[in-house]
């Protein structure tokens, strides 16, 4: 429109030029035309001018939504200022990464101005019920001696920790304050990648500031940086930054969505357009418990497991590459009292097909001890139904996965104790390598087979084996009064035979 504006007003100026020299225009049937079609170019111009009202009166409605959700949502949202308890060291090491941020953003004569300004901790949150239950983020406020809550109109209030999750990192405290104005929780679930949302927080102890973004992206698990055991975000390019942790992610209609945890910095101490939320659904199940009891009580497999890869499809003769693999199960657990299996693969629970690792471990952690949880496995090909009375998750996961368990399967023909061989699970063996492991011999052996741990058996008997079942089978196939025959695959590449004397069949 502006190219074709210009070349009209160059044309009208060359025939006035014309006229002055006292040339007559050499066009007048072109001009009766353009004569002619000026009432479709005024129309024209009103139909643009329509449009651009319609437009523009679409942008003032978004910009009215921005402004009633930010209106409605801070008086719920609270700044947190703590103190004391801080591990040796910590003090230093967040001015230092304050002072990096700020770099980002002032004249290096301003920044010790503006860290004296700052309290000892900041961070956020936002009030639930009308009682003076906050929610908030555990790293906010665990292990500190005194926490302080200031209102959105500036009222201070002392507050107690109810509970705290740091497996989830979420915490709930609590002021004894009048007038409060607690936010309403929405459906998490309802969010799409590309809905607006609104975080509220203090970043940098600007206390009640409002920025905007959309949902770039939700189930992220396994984030880099983050010891959590339970990772389940909303990502957002909403601006959030230190002082933000425990304040409230909201969508459009002045739910809570979220609760804003963490931002991807790439090293450099500054937002960089990826932060992280909790979402409300979740967090809401846990600010119950943390009421309720002051603590989380989880469900519990006793099982550690992983996701089937699509190299497991054929080895394990499985439908689809879901599922997740049993790799190890504790001594002592619910899962060894229901007889759960190495090598199982877990293929359903509760009905839902299991798409994710993480699904699983979500699903169990959201039932409660006591609980029964049904599941359907996959063994040796065959469906296998198996309910589980969960019991209590341990507060220490680490300790619990090396506590003792099984990770193997016992070939008693061999004395050896194996487990089938994934797809880069042993780096000295190449990544198409099948076969099956050698985990140990077994305990007090006379006569212990000539092969070793981290060895990968082959074949058995001129079969080739790929799993420790087809491996057990062959293995039993063999008469009493004949030894086994063994091919063994050495990390160099070089095969041996050998030979083993069967023991009793199983």
């Amino acid at each position: 429109m502006r190219t074709a504006g210009l070349r009209v007003r160059v044309l009208l100026c060359s025939g006035a030029a014309l006229a002055l020299l006292g040339i007559a225009p050499a066009a007048p049937r072109a001009i009766q035309s353009a004569e002619a079609a000026e009432p479709g170019r005024a129309q024209a111009t009103s139909q643009d001018t329509a449009q651009r009202e319609a437009d523009l009166a679409e942008l003032q409605a978004v910009s009215r939504a921005f402004k009633t959700v930010a209106k409605i949502a801070r008086p719920g949202v609270v700044n947190i200022r703590v103190s004391g308890g801080e591990r040796e060291g910590e003090v230093s090491q967040r001015e230092e990464r304050l002072r990096e941020r700020l770099r980002e953003v002032l004249p290096e004569d301003q920044i010790e101005h503006w860290l004296r300004r700052l309290p000892q901790g900041v961070g956020s949150g936002f009030i639930i019920d009308a009682d003076g239950y906050i929610l908030t983020n555990n790293h906010v406020v665990a292990k500190r001696e005194e926490i302080t809550v200031v209102l959105d109109d500036e009222r201070k209030f002392k507050a107690t920790i109810v509970g705290t999750d740091p497996k989830s990192d979420l915490a709930v405290i609590k002021i004894d304050a009048p007038n409060l104005q607690p936010l309403k929780l929405g459906d998490s679930d309802r969010l799409e990648v590309g809905d607006w949302v609104i975080a509220i927080g203090a970043p940098f102890n600007l206390s009640q500031t409002v920025t905007h973004g959309i949902v770039s992206a939700k189930g992220r698990t396994g984030v880099a940086g983050l010891d959590l055991d339970y990772q389940d975000f909303i990502q957002t390019d909403a601006a959030i930054n230190p002082g933000n942790s425990g304040g409230p992610l909201l969508n459009l209609r002045g739910e809570v969505v979220g609760v804003n945890t963490a931002i991807a910095t790439q090293g450099e101490a500054v937002n960089a357009g990826i932060a992280f939320t909790i979402p409300s659904n979740m967090a809401l199940k846990i600010a119950q418990q943390l009421k309720a009891k002051g603590t989380v009580e989880r469900g519990w497999l006793g099982i550690s497991y992983s996701p089937v890869q699509e190299e497991d499809v054929e080895l394990f003769g499985l439908p689809a590459a879901k599922g997740v693999l049993v790799e190890r199960v504790l001594k002592d657990s619910p899962a060894e009292s229901a007889g759960v299996a190495i090598e199982d693969v877990l293929v359903e629970v509760d009905g839902a097909e299991l798409a994710s690792s993480e699904q699983l471990r979500q699903h169990v952690a959201d039932l409660h001890p006591g609980d029964v949880a049904r599941l359907r496995v996959l063994r040796n090909r065959q469906e296998v139904r198996l309910e589980i009375k969960l019991g209590l998750q341990p507060e220490d996961l680490r300790a619990a996965r090396t506590a003792a368990g099984t990770d193997s399967r016992p070939v008693k023909r061999l004395g050896l104790r194996v487990r089938t061989l994934r797809a880069g699970a042993l780096l000295t063996y190449a990544r198409d390598v099948r076969g099956v492991v050698v985990v140990a011999r077994e305990a007090g052996e006379k006569d212990p087979p000539d092969v070793k741990p981290l060895e990968v058996i082959v074949g058995c008997n001129d079969k080739p084996v790929k799993t420790a079942q087809e491996l057990i089978d062959a293995a039993q196939a063999v008469p009493a009064d004949q030894p086994v025959r063994l091919e063994v695959l050495e990390a160099s590449g070089d095969r041996r035979l050998i030979k083993i004397k069967p023991r009793e069949k199983e």
